[in-house]
């Protein structure tokens, strides 16, 4: 494991520790990780990147599914998280929602991770439709908490990571491979060499105040594989699953040596184009593996929306805008000479007080 990375992917219960084992078995290099959970079952492979929650208060039992013994548990062994921290900047967290450790101890170890200055981007699976209403409110309301605390979270329902796959087997193995090609997209724009890097600092800062994201990845070949990629793109449902303006674009870019400049353009082009308007911040790195990727061309794409109240504050503040401008407008159009002309109106009730009150509204004087 490469314990002089920066970056650390953690696994939190049961579905993250088995999430991270298949993201590592998938992204063919080694990655620093930590699995973290409340049964001693997660750890019987013996590897020394485990640590068991709640030792003391659970036995290694696990939480039965309780989300409050899970952030006890996770409360009590947070200083032991500490000894495999040193020199980590950023954290990808990896867990599933809805009941027992995933869902209680995500949040705490967000929540010390952020004492130790390091910046987290938690990766949740959200339950099947068929799991029952009262997964589907303990997923909603720990995913709130979880939103507050991290500094870019992305929630996947599961039945968008199937993949649409009706064997169960074929159905989880689609969303580890859709969820691996997203999680280690991190670690391959920064540390794989290509035509247009990304370093750490920089996806740090990028992430720092991401806040609620989702992604979707595709993989195309052959000729217009581009334009496929970006058309896949535009119709997957997990980036449908967003209700706020986009705000910021991660993209990456994996390909062998048959790399073409158009076909980046292409690329970055699409996607600012079906999901920025134009208007939103772009990054774009490129990763190129001809091992890997050989005559493939395979796009990751990490989309974080702007808050809603931000939107609103933005909209009242176009609003505003546009109002004073149409009061500055009817004060010339009223009086030309005035020595007001230059100075902002003063507007109380969408009036401008500068413009004398007949000429407001349009009292006639009798002299």
């Amino acid at each position: 494991m490469k314990r002089d990375s920066t970056m650390l992917l953690i696994g939190v219960g049961g579905a993250g520790c088995t999430m991270v084992r298949g993201i590592l078995s998938r992204f063919g290099g080694e990655l620093r990780h930590l699995l973290v959970d409340t049964d001693a079952a997660s750890g019987d492979d013996g590897q020394p990147e485990f640590l068991l929650l709640g030792a003391e208060r659970l036995s290694g039992r696990g939480t039965g599914g309780e989300i409050v013994s899970a952030r006890l548990a996770a409360e009590d062994s947070a200083s032991k998280l500490d000894e495999f921290l040193a020199g980590v900047r950023l954290a990808v967290v990896v867990a599933g929602l809805g009941g027992g450790t995933g869902s209680g101890a995500t949040l705490e170890i967000v929540k010390h991770l952020a004492t130790h200055g390091i910046v987290s981007i938690v990766m949740a699976t959200t339950p099947f439709a068929f799991e029952g209403e009262g997964r589907h409110r303990n997923s909603r309301g720990v995913a709130a908490m979880i939103s507050d605390a991290a500094n870019a979270t992305i929630l996947v329902p599961l039945d968008h990571l199937a993949g649409g796959c009706d064997e169960m087997a074929a159905a989880m193995r689609v969303g580890l491979d859709t969820l691996a090609a997203a999680a280690t997209m991190f670690w391959r724009l920064v540390e794989t060499p290509g035509y247009i890097r990304l370093d750490a600092e920089r996806l740090r800062r990028m992430v720092q105040s991401a806040g609620r994201g989702r992604f979707a990845t595709v993989c195309t070949g052959g000729p217009g594989r581009a334009e496929r990629a970006v058309e896949e793109l535009v119709r997957s449902p997990t980036l449908a699953d967003g209700t706020n303006q986009v705000r910021s674009i991660i993209c990456g870019v994996l390909a062998g040596d048959d790399l073409r400049l158009a076909e980046i353009g292409t690329v970055a082009d699409g996607l600012k184009t079906a999901f920025g308007g134009g208007k939103c911040d772009f990054e774009l790195a490129t990763v190129n593996d001809e091992q890997t990727f050989r005559g493939k061309l395979c796009v990751v794409a990490l989309m974080f929306e702007a808050p809603a109240q931000q939107q609103t504050q933005e909209k009242e503040g176009s609003r505003s805008t546009r109002k004073r401008k149409a009061a500055e407008d009817r004060r010339r159009a009223l009086i030309p000479n005035s020595p007001f002309s230059n100075s902002a109106p003063t507007i109380w009730n969408d009036e401008d007080l500068d413009v004398p009150t007949y000429l407001r509204q349009n009292i006639t004087l009798e002299f």
